[in-house]
């Protein structure tokens, strides 16, 4: 007789979604002047997860001849690039601002109210933008927000690891972000459905550097929100890799009269006072959706569950 009892339920999938809310554009800031806030953030990005994982597109043979995707670097040196900070920070501020879905699948049945932002010439003297186009920078125009690219703290070593394969959800219901959940090992034997990657561990630690132009208070606030709770960076994110956390260091500014700004562009801003500053910025809540915010930061927190070991 055949045995119809259920088999075990799948494991939960780490990940959560943020539902795409009325989209809000405000006018553009023009690069021809220095009139808002120029400065730079000095930070340290330390490893939340077991293991962080950024792809190099190489993939190399180890002493055992087992092939695995390698960390990028530059040259010799490990290296985190600044466009995946940069997309890691932007997708945030775009969930917490009320900003349009700037990625987007063709097959995803979710839009913005009035699709994703983007400048002609003909509008550019007219032209408005979302929180996250007019931060980050959309088809014609350029962007007031940026990192420099991530480079160790002393020395890092690598390890090798083996994890499921990786597939993509069926269908999007709003912005995805993955939670932070406990990575489980698996053995390491090749097998299909399977690959070995090249991942830093825990408690290592990255430099960068946090530029803005140009910004306001509020805009302000939304950058130190995105980069105040933990985030993922980097691949295999679905397996609970990639959870960083930023530790701001440092802040610098240049002036805000233009009597003083090209004398400290040619010398280096000066320091300002970190907590007297952040603090000012964080109260500015003019562009923050508080509902889409207040959902990330309980969805975002480190969780002590383990993440699935199969494919989903």
């Amino acid at each position: 007789m055949r045995d119809y009892r259920p088999g075990p339920l799948p494991e939960p999938k780490p990940f959560f979604w943020i539902p795409v809310r009325e989209e809000k554009r405000n006018a553009i800031v023009s690069h021809e002047n220095f009139t808002g806030l120029n400065g730079f953030l000095d930070l340290e990005l330390r490893v939340l997860s077991d293991f962080l994982y950024v792809g190099s597109g190489s993939i190399l043979l180890d002493e055992r001849d087992r092939a695995y995707y390698s960390f990028t670097r530059r040259g010799d040196q490990l290296v985190i690039p600044a466009a995946g900070i940069k997309g890691a920070v932007r997708a945030i501020v775009e969930a917490i601002s009320g900003s349009c879905v700037s990625q987007m699948a063709k097959k995803d049945n979710f839009y913005s109210s009035s699709g994703r932002c983007e400048i002609g010439k003909e509008q550019e003297a007219r032209a408005s933008l979302c929180a996250g186009c007019r931060l980050f920078g959309t088809t014609g125009y350029k962007g007031r927000a940026y990192f420099s690219d991530a480079e160790p703290k002393g020395d890092i070593r690598t390890e090798i690891i083996k994890i499921s394969d990786l597939w993509p959800p069926r269908q999007a219901i709003g912005r995805k972000f993955y939670q932070i959940k406990a990575f489980q090992r698996l053995d390491d034997r090749p097998e299909k459905n399977h690959r070995f990657l090249e991942a830093v561990p825990k408690d290592s630690v990255f430099t960068t550097r946090l530029y803005f132009e140009n910004t306001s208070p509020a805009e302000m606030s939304l950058l130190i929100r995105a980069i105040g709770i933990p985030l993922k960076t980097g691949g295999a994110k679905p397996r609970c890799l990639g959870a960083v956390k930023f530790d701001i260091k440092d802040l610098r500014m240049a002036p805000t009269s233009n009597a003083g700004l090209f004398k400290a562009i040619s010398k280096g801003y000066d320091s300002q006072p970190l907590k007297e500053n952040l603090q000012k910025w964080f109260n500015d809540k003019s562009l923050l959706d508080e509902v889409a915010w207040m959902k990330f930061r309980e969805e975002a927190r480190v969780q002590s569950d383990p993440c699935p070991r199969g494919m989903y």
